[in-house]
C-alpha cells in the first residue's frame, strides 16, 4: 500500500487492515520501522528524504495498533545520528520506539514490572 492509499483509506483502517494480514497465524512479528517513511521535512539525516510521505502523528497512531499486537521485537532503520542536526530523526525514531514499547506494556505482552 502506497502512503496516499493509507490516508485516503484512514490511517487506522489502513494499520488494521496491515494487522490482519501479517499477524495473521503468527505468533509474534518482528517490526522493522524505517524513517523514510516520514515526510523530508521531519526527517533530514535519513539517507532518502521523500517528499509527501506520512506524517509523525499518522505514524504514531499506526504504531499503537501494530504495537498493541505480540510482537517479536522491534528496530528502526535509516536513522544516523551522528549526522542528525538538531537530533529531529533520532527523536522521531526514540518515540517510535517507546511508544511501541509502552504499547507492549499495556497489551500484556512486557511486564509492568519485576
Amino acid at each position: 500500500m502506497a502512503v496516499n492509499d493509507c490516508v485516503e483509506m484512514g490511517v487506522v483502517e489502513a494499520a488494521n487492515a496491515a494487522v490482519e494480514v501479517v499477524f495473521d497465524n503468527a505468533e509474534a512479528v518482528w517490526l522493522s520501522f524505517d524513517v523514510d517513511c516520514l515526510d523530508a521535512s521531519f526527517v533530514p539525516r535519513t539517507r532518502w528524504p521523500e517528499p509527501g510521505e506520512f506524517l509523525p502523528r499518522e505514524v504514531l497512531k499506526m504504531i499503537q495498533i501494530i504495537g498493541a499486537e505480540k510482537l517479536a521485537g522491534i528496530e528502526v532503520v535509516e536513522c544516523s545520528p551522528p549526522y542528525d542536526n538538531a537530533d529531529i530523526t533520532s527523536l522521531i525514531a526514540t518515540r517510535v520506539i517507546c511508544d511501541t514499547l509502552a504499547c507492549q506494556v499495556r497489551a500484556g505482552h512486557l511486564p509492568r514490572s519485576k
